[in-house]
């Protein structure tokens, strides 16, 4: 069934969103030619899209199963006005943030399955974005139908040697089987953690082995949507020490904190994408 939403370059942009760095299962399907559209896909958990910017009606058009638009709507965050975000940006001379909001028009932070999320977040731990989709694919070849995420109660019976067979997984494979045979016992439930206030929830993934400080804040943003959380990988590292040299990295913080007050994590999504664009 297809669906249509009217948005504004500055509302939605796949290419912005799938290179941002939170999302590993969105991707352009196909190049737009003789005026025909580009075309973009999404997986997450049992749920995939297929969208497309409709030139005709100047509307996008999201192509899904009915039952699962709920999903999407709620995945791509259409109730979050991210202009609203953009427009407070502009009142800050931090020439920097602003120059990312430029060459970010059409972010948006992504609720994605919390499975997902959790698992695809772990993998990343010290590793880079071709090898953490690569991984994440090989999972879903093997031990799904190519598209879906496999599922706990799959992963939780993986013997650690074939888990790390050919997935480059390495030492994250441990974390992976761990963290799974937990959800099928019943002992981690990602879902009443996602519910919790936003220092419990982060207490408790830290609690979790195979989950650290900047795990745990990449799964409280991009899976819990907690957008207070700003997640700090070698890139945002980069970025303090010499785009924000000027700050000590707890002034710095301070300065996100305050002035940017419920949507720090978007903030970082636009920094970190345009950091990496141009590098």
């Amino acid at each position: 069934m297809v669906f249509s939403k009217k948005f504004t370059p500055e509302e939605f942009n796949p290419e912005v969103i799938m290179n941002s760095g939170q999302v590993f299962r969105m991707k352009r399907e196909t190049k737009g030619a003789d005026g025909m559209p580009d075309t973009y896909s999404a997986c997450s958990g049992d749920n995939d899209i297929y969208f497309y910017l409709n030139t005709e009606k100047d509307t996008w058009d999201f192509v899904c199963d009915e039952n699962q638009w709920d999903f999407w709507q709620r995945y791509f965050d259409f109730d979050t006005d991210y202009v609203a975000f953009n427009n407070e940006i502009r009142k800050y001379e931090d020439k920097f943030l602003k120059d990312a909001l430029k060459d970010s028009f059409g972010m948006r932070i992504l609720r994605q399955d919390l499975w997902e999320v959790f698992i695809s977040y772990v993998i990343s731990q010290n590793n880079n974005i071709p090898k953490i989709k690569k991984s994440i694919q090989i999972l879903c070849d093997r031990y799904s139908d190519g598209i879906h995420f496999p599922k706990a109660e799959t992963l939780a019976y993986i013997p650690e040697t074939e888990l790390m067979d050919g997935t480059a997984l390495g030492y994250r494979a441990d974390y992976i089987i761990g963290i799974s045979k937990k959800v099928v016992a019943g002992e981690l439930d990602i879902e009443k953690i996602s519910k919790l206030p936003y220092e419990e929830a982060y207490s408790k993934l830290l609690e979790i082995k195979g989950i650290g400080p900047k795990v745990a804040n990449c799964i409280m943003l991009y899976g819990f949507h907690f957008m207070e959380s700003y997640p700090i990988d070698t890139w945002m590292k980069k970025i303090i020490s010499e785009d924000y040299k000027d700050y000590s990295k707890n002034d710095y913080l301070d300065y996100i904190n305050c002035s940017y007050d419920g949507f720090q994590g978007y903030v970082q999504q636009l920094q970190f994408y345009h950091k990496r664009k141009t590098k």
